[in-house]
């Protein structure tokens, strides 16, 4: 018996199957299945897989490239893609995220046998990193707990706890803050390289929030503390809930 948990993301239920009973086969008896993103940041929450397989090609807002993205964030699991295509479009985005390997649909016993077994051997063998000791969230500037935003003639110091959201209006933005709003011309990007992505996020395309602002959510809006409702995009939901250390019943 194999202790080792596997993961597997697919939306077809035939095939998850199927690679569930070959790897009970081999003597892993510690597998999950998902078959959404949502399940599977679930899932990876709840379990911590030591491997995952994912299907590329996913129903819903993310397919499995985009949500590999998001896991690589979460776990340091090695992912395995399960495809049917070849398209080299398809492969050269889903190399960027540096997959362990890649299952070609339809396969075999002796595929799915020889991918674990070398994967798993990769990530027991891999030697440990030296721990380095990092003080708080290290930054490249003096000022770690607040931003200087000209406003008139001046600089002026907010800290980031006194955000709550951003938001964007063409090529403008505005910062609500406790004290007063800034509206600066720069573009969504632009503020969230600025911002500490550890405290920011953004959460739909004309929105980044302050996560320490959160009241309360679900997959359509944030409450935030002060009192404002947030609109949650559904491309970018997963990610955020990603971010974000839950409990649920299951």
């Amino acid at each position: 018996m194999k202790e080792e948990r596997i993961l597997i993301v697919e939306d077809d239920l035939s095939i998850a199957e199927n690679i569930q009973e070959i790897l009970e086969l081999l003597g892993y008896v510690n597998i999950d299945i998902a078959n959404s993103a949502n399940q599977c940041i679930k899932v990876i929450k709840k379990y911590r897989p030591d491997l995952i397989f994912m299907d590329i090609k996913l129903k819903g807002d993310k397919d499995g490239i985009e949500l590999g993205e998001i896991v690589k964030q979460m776990v340091d699991a090695p992912l395995v893609f399960v495809t049917s295509y070849s398209d080299p479009t398809i492969i050269e985005r889903a190399k960027r995220i540096a997959p362990a390997g890649f299952i070609v649909k339809p396969f075999n016993t002796n595929d799915i046998h020889a991918i674990v077994e070398i994967v798993l051997y990769n990530k027991r063998t891999k030697p440990t990193p030296e721990v380095a000791v990092v003080h708080g969230n290290e930054s490249p500037f003096l000022v770690v707990d607040a931003v200087f935003i000209k406003a008139d003639n001046a600089f002026e110091r907010v800290l980031y706890d006194d955000i709550f959201y951003i938001e964007a209006n063409g090529n403008m933005v505005t910062i609500f803050t406790k004290n007063r709003d800034y509206s600066i011309r720069k573009s969504m990007k632009e503020i969230e390289d600025i911002l500490p992505s550890h405290l920011f996020l953004r959460v739909q395309k004309s929105y980044i929030v302050h996560l320490g602002q959160i009241e309360s959510f679900n997959t359509k809006e944030i409450m935030l503390r002060q009192g404002g409702v947030i609109q949650v995009g559904r491309q970018y939901y997963n990610s955020f809930l990603a971010k974000l250390n839950t409990i649920t019943e299951s």
